[in-house]
């Protein structure tokens, strides 16, 4: 399969995507040697483009909408999901045209059609074992397959409010919304995401720490944050894995607010 890189400048493409691989079986009952083996890729996605305030989402089983920014922020589902897409996507930009669809991931996008644009992303992997799952994160794939082409995104119209409600009456079907699986599926994923981001800032730190060995610099974490999209959340753990008063020291005058003191 060919693929050819291209530059969206304009429109930011990202998402999260989870997959689940298994091995399923079928047989005819009281045939000998009839047992027939299966393997398969099942999972879940929420796919984001945006530009400015303009929105562009479409989630597996659900369908696609064009919204407001604030819109999309109104829902905690919605932005839950787009705030960690922020995070799992590293080029933002950059947009993949495909000659055809990957033909593993059908049982996921279940419509594969005109789905010739992706994009690149960390993305979720979980392990059943038994009764128990695991789940990881994948550093990089080409899984993220848009129903639409993304430079047609800008040209399109916003969903109707009649779109918008039937939009949202479909996605609370949604088993994790509906069961009342979303805060424990939330929570994992959360976590599984910043221990792999910090993994990747605690090397970056640690490099850092041994270029400015006993001297006095500044470290701008608005360095980090255009690379990874810092939240709150990572921020918090970055305090947690620096030493306060000793090789670091965090400023938090307002005008000096995303600044860290290496100190001598």
């Amino acid at each position: 399969m060919s693929i050819s890189y291209h530059t969206v400048a304009n429109v930011e493409c990202t998402g999260v995507f989870c997959q689940e691989k298994y091995e399923a079986y079928s047989y005819i009952y009281n045939v000998p040697n009839s047992k027939v083996y299966r393997n398969g890729i099942i999972g879940d996605y929420h796919l984001f483009l945006r530009s400015g305030d303009k929105v562009y989402m479409e989630v597996r089983n659900v369908g696609e909408i064009v919204i407001s920014f604030a819109e999309l922020m109104k829902n905690k589902y919605w932005k839950f999901y787009y705030e960690l897409s922020l995070l799992l996507t590293k080029d933002k930009h950059k947009i993949i045209k495909n000659d055809k669809f990957n033909k593993a991931y059908d049982e996921i996008y279940e419509y594969t059609g005109n789905r010739i644009w992706s994009f690149e992303t960390s993305y979720i992997d979980c392990i059943k074992q038994t009764y128990n799952k695991f789940y990881k994160i994948i550093p990089s794939g080409n899984v993220g397959y848009y129903k639409i082409n993304p430079f047609d995104f800008e040209k399109m119209e916003y969903t109707s409010e009649q779109g918008l409600k039937q939009f949202q009456q479909i996605y609370i079907c949604r088993s994790d919304v509906r069961m009342g699986y979303f805060p424990y599926r939330s929570a994992i994923y959360k976590n599984i995401v910043m221990e792999y981001l910090l993994n990747d800032m605690e090397k970056e730190l640690e490099e850092l720490l041994a270029f400015f060995e006993n001297k006095k610099y500044i470290l701008y974490l608005a360095t980090l944050n255009g690379k990874y999209c810092m939240n709150d959340d990572i921020l918090t753990i970055i305090y947690n894995i620096v030493s306060i008063g000793s090789k670091y020291e965090y400023i938090t005058t307002n005008k000096e607010s995303d600044v860290l003191i290496l100190a001598e």
